[in-house]
This record gives structure tokens, C-alpha cells and sequence, in this order.
């Protein structure tokens, strides 16, 4: 049995870069290299495909089916809206 709930281990594997662990060197995404990045549709396109390619990687208990964004025009700040397979969605802000 797992003991982190599926939505805290994507947060934290979307929160964590890539490489940035020594023992563990495929943990983590490559999101940190779209921090501040003009919010177009590359943007959208590399995020999408970096969560995709992080969750396949470190997330065998689900896979992704779709991602949205959700910008909040006041802070800047862009959530990320990760539909699962298993009919759950994770929320992820502040990569």
C-alpha cells in the first residue's frame, strides 16, 4: 500500500526539478524551466507534455488524461488542471 495520497505525490513530483535528485535522478519535472515564461501556447504545450512525461515516469498508480490551466489575471500565477484516468483531478499551482 502507498502511503502519500496520489494528489500529494504529483504535487511534489511537478514541484521538484529534474535531476535535482542524486539517488533518484529521473524524479521530478522539467516545469522549473518554464518559470517566468510568457503564458502563450508554447507555454501550454511544453507544460502539458513535461507533466505527462513526469507522472508516466514517477506515478504508476495513474496516468494523465487531460491538462487545463487556470490563470489568475491578479498574481500571475498558473494552476495547473490535471484530469486522471481514475476520474480525479489534482490541482498544481506555484511550479
Amino acid at each position: 500500500m502507498f502511503a502519500v495520497s496520489i494528489e500529494d505525490s504529483i504535487n511534489r513530483i511537478l514541484k521538484t526539478p529534474l535531476g535535482s535528485r542524486v539517488m533518484r535522478p529521473l524524479y521530478g519535472s522539467k516545469l522549473y524551466e518554464l518559470r517566468d515564461r510568457q503564458f502563450d501556447e508554447r507555454f501550454k504545450t511544453l507544460a502539458t507534455k513535461y507533466i505527462f512525461e513526469a507522472i508516466k515516469v514517477n506515478e504508476p498508480r495513474v496516468q494523465v488524461e487531460e491538462v487545463n490551466f487556470k490563470l489568475e489575471p491578479i498574481s500571475g500565477k498558473v494552476v495547473f488542471l490535471i484530469y486522471l484516468t481514475n476520474q480525479e483531478e489534482v490541482e498544481v499551482s506555484n511550479v
